[in-house]
């Protein structure tokens, strides 16, 4: 099947923060995927367009970032990821907004999640991989949050 080019590009994809710990379990029955499985995880993101025409998403994830941190992986990282959209291929404004919304952030994601396994696989405990975020609900927490900041 040929494939259609999204007139959205990008350019780039960088690394802007990272804290990374290993945490050595403390004992050998620890079931790592089970553990895995309970890190508490915060992300956030947002967009900003350039003067230029570039669109650039920022993206921060903690993960298992907290007092207490279980065993394995304990990590804060910040990114961003830079596009460029083809205007002569776009035709509404939304078609535009949801390639930054919904492309461009599962893409900046993908970016996190493709480094988080880099920077884990070599680890005695094995690669990490960031579990799929449901945009969603992440669009709604982001909005819960901005209408909670907007009334204090």
């Amino acid at each position: 099947m040929k494939i259609t080019k999204s007139p959205l590009i990008q350019t780039d994809f960088f690394v802007l923060n990272c804290n990374y710990n290993f945490i050595e379990p403390s004992e050998d029955s620890t079931n790592i995927t089970e553990t895995f499985g309970n890190y508490k995880i915060d992300f956030d993101f947002a967009h900003k367009l350039q003067d230029n025409g570039q669109i650039y998403i920022f993206v921060k994830v903690e993960i298992n970032n907290i007092k207490n941190a279980l065993p394995g992986y304990k990590m804060f990282i910040e990114g961003v990821s830079i596009f460029e959209i083809e205007e002569v291929k776009i035709v509404a404004q939304k078609q535009k907004d949801d390639l930054i919304n919904i492309s461009g952030l599962s893409i900046a994601i993908n970016n996190l999640r493709s480094y988080i396994d880099n920077i884990t696989m070599y680890n005695p405990l094995g690669k990490y991989t960031l579990p799929v975020i449901d945009l969603g609900a992440l669009y709604k927490e982001k909005n819960k949050k901005i209408k909670q900041n907007n009334t204090k």
